[in-house]
C-alpha cells in the first residue's frame, strides 16, 4: 500500500487518543529509547519524548537507521473538553530528507465515535484529505470513511485496531475509485527496550 493513504491512519489515533486521556494533570514529560525492526529488514535506534498538559500533547521522534541516516517525527494536538473537539498536526522528514505533513480537526459527535477531518501532504507534494468516523469499541476502535486523491479520486478506507497483550494489531483495506482493493495488517509489539 502507498504511503500516502498509510500516514492518514495514525494522526487520526493521536488525537483520539488525546481526547480520552486529556485530564487536570500538570505538564508532564516522558522519553524513551530503543530499537526499532521493521518488516523489511531496516533497523536502527529511536529516541522519542511526549509531553502532555491539560487539553493538549506533543512527541518528537528522531531515529537513526542501520546506515546511520536520521529522520524525525514532530506530532501535536489538542482538545477542548468544552466543545468536544480537537485538532492535530504532524511532520514527518525521512532518512533520505524528503517530508511529509497532515493536519485536521476532531469532533466528538457521541460518546466514544470521533468525526476526523483530515489533509495529508505525502512525500510527492499532492494533497489528500480524508473524512473518516472512529468509534471506540471494548476491543480497541474502528475506523470508517473515505479519502479524496488529488485527482479528485475516492476512495473508501475500513480500519480495525485490536488491542493485544503486547501492542495492538490494524487490518486496514482501502477500495480505490476503480473498485481495486488494498489491504495491510500492522502489528505493534513493545518490551523493554525494543518496539519491533
Amino acid at each position: 500500500m502507498k504511503s500516502s493513504h498509510r500516514t492518514f491512519l495514525l494522526p487520526t489515533a493521536l488525537a483520539v487518543v488525546l481526547a480520552t486521556a486529556a485530564s487536570a494533570a500538570p505538564t508532564r514529560t516522558r522519553t524513551r529509547a530503543g530499537t526499532y525492526q521493521d518488516s523489511r529488514g531496516n533497523s536502527g535506534t529511536f529516541t522519542t519524548s511526549h509531553t502532555r498538559s491539560p487539553g493538549a500533547r506533543s512527541s518528537d521522534t528522531t531515529w537513526t537507521n542501520q546506515n546511520g541516516q536520521t529522520g524525525s517525527h514532530t506530532g501535536n494536538a489538542t482538545w477542548n473538553k468544552t466543545t468536544d473537539t480537537g485538532t492535530f498536526s504532524s511532520s514527518t522528514t525521512l532518512t533520505n530528507g524528503k517530508t511529509a505533513s497532515r493536519q485536521g480537526t476532531v469532533t466528538e459527535t457521541a460518546p466514544g465515535t470521533y468525526q476526523i477531518d483530515a489533509t495529508h501532504t505525502g512525500l510527492n507534494g499532492q494533497t489528500r484529505t480524508a473524512d473518516l468516523t472512529r468509534t471506540k469499541t471494548d476491543t480497541g476502535s474502528t475506523t470508517t470513511g473515505t479519502i479524496t486523491g488529488p485527482k479528485g479520486g475516492v476512495s473508501t478506507l475500513n480500519s480495525t485496531d485490536t488491542k493485544t497483550a503486547a501492542g495492538y494489531d490494524k487490518d486496514t483495506t482501502i477500495t480505490g475509485p476503480n473498485g481495486g482493493k488494498t489491504t495491510v495488517d500492522t502489528n505493534f509489539t513493545k518490551s523493554a527496550g525494543e518496539t519491533v
